[in-house]
């Protein structure tokens, strides 16, 4: 019998349109193929409840622990991951970016639960940065 600290979490992809789908897209042409890595898209019209059905039919099919990572702070994919990640043993970030999908991917392997988060939501933010004077700094060294 395994332990679920050597099973490796899923990820959810939780966005306003295809922008999941596309990123998720996008990392693989980065890092590879990248296995129990779904997106779920609310769509125009969809009715949050459908859309939070939708989330916990997949959520079904991946392993304990799984993270669920939403686009916008605030709106209905975050809500609703936030809603969710209180009634399962899942995390749940908001601020989606290439940068933290692919930390995610390449961090699940070895981080879980409140690490796994950390590492994600670090990668966010070191990821936004200015880039000329970034530029200016490496220049001056």
């Amino acid at each position: 019998m395994s332990d679920v600290n050597d099973v490796i979490p899923g990820i959810i992809v939780v966005t306003h349109g295809r922008f999941g789908e596309e990123l998720v897209k996008s990392a693989e042409m980065i890092i590879g193929h990248m296995e129990s890595v779904t997106a779920c898209s609310l769509m125009p019209g969809m009715d949050p409840a459908d859309f939070m059905q939708e989330i916990q039919n997949v959520l079904a099919a991946m392993p304990e622990g799984t993270l669920l990572i939403s686009d916008l702070f605030g709106g209905t994919p975050a809500n609703i991951s936030a809603a969710i990640s209180t009634t399962k043993n899942i995390t749940a970030v908001a601020g989606l970016s290439l940068g933290m999908l692919i930390e995610a991917a390449s961090s699940r392997l070895t981080l879980r639960g409140q690490a796994l988060v950390e590492a994600v939501v670090r990668a966010g933010k070191n990821g936004c940065q200015n880039i000329l004077v970034e530029m200016q700094e490496l220049d001056s060294l």
